[in-house]
């Protein structure tokens, strides 16, 4: 279309300039011609300069209804892409590779309404246009999610087709979140398989992101951890964890339920370790904490990050020494090494290390008046 419009513009502007540069003031070059063809194709037609012979007014017409008819079909195009583009989302057909630094969520649960609303109070730096998610529940229940959350971007597939995994831009995602997919009735067993070949297909596609996986048979645990799934969710087990906690002490699974609540500030939550405070001792850094916030240090989760960045980090420290006996104690330090491992309630002496972040609890909010009576 653009090539039909500048041969038209130039052919038809030279023409009328041909025409109509003997009798008529307004055409005195061909810049003149090119200007008043211009203005006549974009239907805009300003009125300075138009043809006064009769074989220039025809050549006008024709130049007249090409213009109408290119208008009309630019803009039915432009409409055609738009709707296009919008039945596409809809349909979560679209792509994602204007995304950087988003979080995915794969999989559906029946309550995801919930989930979405608290990930995203959960998490301060995500919003809903850089949430993206892929399951295969359907246009329609997605689209109750995506009118609610503005710019929720949604793709329709299965959990373990790598090609969805690229049209959600996965090598560019600063998290994944595998849900135990509730979706096709299927077995336990099969959507514990599931979510494994999901975890298999974005370690080969994007070893870099940190996964979070939803499990419900513990016998998974090992596939997940060979896929290299940084967090593993046992969901039914905390679960029973709360019932069983429960019911060997009166009130726990309410204090269990404050420490899990983190809206509105509450809850158990981690914190970075100002870098002073590393090498120095678990009671200094309790103190620190304390005074300046109010809050209560309980532990500190050690190695925290991507598992294999920080095992890679800890190897290329552990080869700087040119003692074989020290090397051999660092690189067996360094298979052991646990991501995330949590210390809780360590002695005042404990040593704080590197890439640690501190386990806090937040004051406990005044008294409202009901809960005085």
């Amino acid at each position: 279309m653009t090539l039909y419009f500048l041969v038209t513009l130039v052919s038809s502007g030279v023409l009328v300039y041909l025409i109509e540069r003997s009798r008529n003031e307004g055409f005195r070059s061909i810049e003149d011609g090119l200007w008043w063809a211009l203005v006549t194709l974009t239907t805009i037609g300003y009125g300075d300069r138009y043809p006064i012979t009769t074989l220039g007014r025809l050549v006008a017409g024709v130049v007249v209804l090409f213009g109408m008819g290119m208008v009309g079909v630019a803009t039915a195009k432009i409409a055609s892409i738009l709707v296009e583009r919008r039945m596409k989302e809809g349909r979560g057909l679209s792509e994602t590779h204007d995304l950087r630094g988003h979080f995915v969520i794969m999989g559906w649960k029946p309550d995801m309404h919930l989930l979405v609303k608290e990930v995203l109070a959960a998490h301060s730096g995500v919003d809903a246009e850089h949430l993206v998610l892929i399951n295969s529940a359907g246009e329609e229940a997605n689209a109750v999610l995506r009118g609610e959350f503005e710019g929720l971007r949604y793709l329709h597939g299965e959990l373990t087709d790598p090609l969805v995994l690229q049209r959600a831009n996965i090598t560019r995602a600063a998290r994944v979140f595998v849900l135990a997919d509730a979706t096709g009735g299927r077995s336990d067993q099969e959507i514990d398989a599931r979510t494994v070949m999901a975890l298999m297909n974005i370690e080969n596609l994007a070893p870099g992101v940190y996964t979070y996986a939803e499990v419900l048979d513990r016998q998974y645990v090992d596939y997940l951890r060979l896929a290299h799934c940084d967090e593993i969710i046992l969901s039914r087990e905390y679960g029973r964890f709360m019932l069983v906690s429960a019911s060997a002490s009166a009130g726990i699974s309410q204090a269990l339920l404050e420490l899990m609540d983190i809206s509105d500030g509450g809850g158990l939550t981690s914190a970075a370790i100002p870098s002073e405070f590393v090498g120095r001792t678990f009671g200094d850094l309790a103190a620190h904490v304390r005074a300046e916030s109010g809050r209560l240090l309980i532990g500190l989760l050690e190695n925290t990050g991507q598992p294999l960045t920080i095992k890679r980090k800890a190897l290329r420290e552990a080869q700087k020494t040119a003692n074989v006996g020290v090397l051999v104690e660092n690189l067996r330090r360094v298979k052991q090494l646990t991501a995330n491992r949590p210390v809780l309630n360590p002695g005042d002496d404990y040593v704080v290390a590197a890439q640690a972040r501190a386990l806090v609890l937040p004051r406990a909010k005044p008294a409202t008046s009901e809960n005085k009576r």
